[in-house]
Formats: structure tokens, C-alpha cells, sequence
């Protein structure tokens, strides 16, 4: 594909970022999409997902706010008891980008990863199944069904640096590097799973007869605490959040100490939209680690979905204190405190 003169002009730029991505439209007469996307370096992280933010929010679907706040409050459940109609309006109302990753960046990827940006209201706004992105997610080993229109995209992250890179229509191929790779990671994943899940069942054939006993042998071997925390982590990986949440709890109630399973418990409370828990498992850990800058930035997420703007900012502000160069901390802090600004003093008394 040449490139174009606005392209070249703005590459001459010190800070300029170029990058593809692809489209992959929920209608089917729709072709899919090769796109440029063009920003700066300082802007690299937020400025895409505001694009697709703007074009979600266009999606808007056939129900009205009355109907997409009963849809929302449905989808809470119990939790949207203590909720009022000024929160419920503002959450209902609140257009975000759901990444899910087909490929998660590690240290094994180099960093890298491949990932699919979907409509988080797709639910709630009923949109259409998408059988394009739902097979290129198959064929990555996830096995989830995608609605609405997506994105896919590719960007490196290691915790200090962050940089966008192509994803063009030539990776959707199911023989494309990136492919074997999802697959290979899933493999492992389940065959961590699937040794942990032998491990406890020995475990509990040894304590069996030896329950008595003083017996060293098993001290090495990894703890039903870890099993359960390992299960949690496939379940979780797989997008079943119920499953997860019955796994990490199990975990906690064997070793209520397992920061790293109630670290987990508090991502998946996110993912359920059950802030006032999430928030409690981060200030758990964080209570026992005060660095921790996990905890600290799903706590701010649930913070936000409490509609506690302020609290959110002095959790994402402590998560760059300890971590100057952390993308995803920056990023939210780039988006939160321009609109508490706007917000004014309300803003900060309501919080």
C-alpha cells in the first residue's frame, strides 16, 4: 500500500506514530478493512481507543436510554439495588472499548500482542452476532462469540516502553506467526491447568491415608490453594468469569493470604461489574503489599465504576509514583482528569 503524502508528512514528525489495523464489521455484505491509523507519540495509547470509542458510541443500537439503562441494571443484578438513577444514567451511558486478547503480551511473545476490540455494551445494546471475528477468534484457540463490529490491532507493552505496530488483513490468515503462537499459549495454559488439577487429585490420595502423618513429601508439590488459583486462571483465559470467580474464591478460602488469587478474584469482579468487591479485594492486597500496581489500578477501575472519580485518580496517580512509565495508568489518568476538570466542584463532592 503507498503511502500517501499526509502519511509522509506527518512521519517526518519526531513524535509521529503510523500504524494498521483491521475492521471487521458485524455485517457481512461489509468487506472487511485495512486501515491507517495516524497519531503522535504522546498520544500513542489513547488516541485509537477514542476512535473506537467514537464509532461504538455510533453503534448505538435500536434501544433507548430508558431501555439501555433497564438492560444495564438487568445485567447487575442484586448489585444494582444501592445504585441510583444519576449512577445507573452515567454507567448506561458510558461507552468503553473491551479488549479481549487473542494473543496476551508475555515475556514468551516478546511483549507482543494481538488483540480484539469489541463494544463492552454490545450485550446491553443487543447488537449482532459478528461470525467473521467470532471464527478468526476460534481459530486462535478462543472459543467466544463476538457481536457487533470489531477491531483487531497489535501493540508492545512491556511495563515501560509501549509502542502500536501493523496489524494488516494479511494477519488474519489462519496460517499467519501470530496464530500458532495464540495456540501454542493456550496449550499451555491448559496443561498447567491440567498438571495442577492431577497434583491436587494426588494430594488428596496421599493425604488420605496419612492424614496423621507428618509426611514431607507433598510440601513441594503445589498447594490446592495454587490448583484452584490455576483453574481460575483457565477459566478466566477462556472468558468464563462465573467459573473463575467460584475458582479464585476457592483458593482464598484454603489461603486467604494468596495475594495473587485475590488480585485475580478482584480482575474478575471487574469483569462482572461487581466494583464494591473488586475494590475491596485491591485495598486486601493491598493492605499486605502497598506497591502492588496491579491492585492499585483495578482498584481505580472499580472506583470508576462506582462513579468515585476522585478516588480513582489519587489510585491511578500512586500507580505512576511507583511505576513512572506505566502505559495503561498514564493513559486512564490522560482521559479521567480532563473530565473531572470538566466536572468541576460537583464532580468532587459527589465523589
Amino acid at each position: 500500500m503507498a503511502t500517501t503524502a499526509k502519511e509522509a508528512a506527518l512521519a517526518a514528525e519526531d513524535d509521529a506514530v503510523i500504524f494498521k489495523y483491521v475492521y471487521i464489521p458485524a455485517d457481512t455484505s461489509e468487506q472487511i478493512e485495512e486501515r491507517t491509523f495516524e497519531t503522535t507519540k504522546s498520544d500513542e495509547v489513547m488516541s485509537f481507543i477514542n476512535a473506537l470509542k467514537r464509532h461504538f458510541k455510533q453503534a448505538e443500537g435500536h434501544k433507548s436510554d430508558a431501555q439501555k439503562q433497564a438492560a444495564f441494571k438487568a445485567q447487575m443484578g442484586d448489585k444494582a439495588a444501592g445504585v441510583n438513577d444519576d449512577l445507573l444514567k452515567m454507567l448506561s451511558g458510558t461507552q468503553m472499548v473491551e479488549p479481549i486478547a487473542l494473543l496476551a503480551n508475555s515475556p514468551e511473545t516478546g511483549f507482543v500482542g494481538v488483540y480484539m476490540y469489541c463494544d463492552d455494551q454490545a450485550s446491553i445494546k443487543q447488537l449482532p452476532p459478528n461470525p467473521r471475528a467470532t471464527a478468526i477468534a476460534q481459530t486462535a484457540g478462543m472459543h467466544i462469540q463476538v457481536n457487533g463490529d470489531v477491531f483487531l490491532g497489535r501493540y508492545m507493552d512491556n511495563e515501560e516502553d509501549f509502542e502500536r505496530m501493523d496489524f494488516t488483513t494479511a494477519d488474519l490468515s489462519s496460517a499467519a506467526a501470530w496464530v500458532a503462537d495464540a495456540k501454542r499459549q493456550i496449550a499451555r495454559r491448559s496443561e498447567r491447568s491440567g498438571d495442577s488439577q492431577a497434583l491436587l487429585q494426588r494430594l488428596q490420595q496421599q493425604q488420605q491415608p496419612a492424614a496423621g502423618s507428618s509426611g514431607s513429601s507433598s510440601k513441594a508439590a503445589l498447594s490446592p490453594a495454587d490448583a484452584a488459583k490455576a483453574r481460575g486462571n483457565e477459566a478466566f483465559a477462556k472468558g468464563d468469569w462465573q467459573a473463575a470467580l467460584e475458582q479464585f474464591t476457592a483458593s482464598l478460602k484454603l489461603d486467604s493470604a494468596n495475594i495473587a488469587a485475590r488480585n485475580n478474584r478482584a480482575l474478575t469482579y471487574l469483569k462482572l461489574k461487581m466494583f464494591s468487591e473488586a475494590a475491596a479485594d485491591c485495598s486486601s492486597v493491598l493492605a499486605a503489599d502497598s506497591s502492588n500496581v496491579k491492585a492499585l489500578l483495578r482498584r481505580a477501575a472499580a472506583h470508576e465504576g462506582l462513579g468515585q472519580q476522585q478516588e480513582a485518580l489519587a489510585d491511578l496517580r500512586q500507580a505512576l509514583q511507583l511505576q513512572p512509565q506505566n502505559a495503561e495508568a498514564k493513559a486512564r489518568l490522560a482521559v479521567l482528569e480532563p473530565a473531572v476538570a470538566a466536572a468541576g466542584p460537583a464532580e468532587a463532592a459527589s465523589s
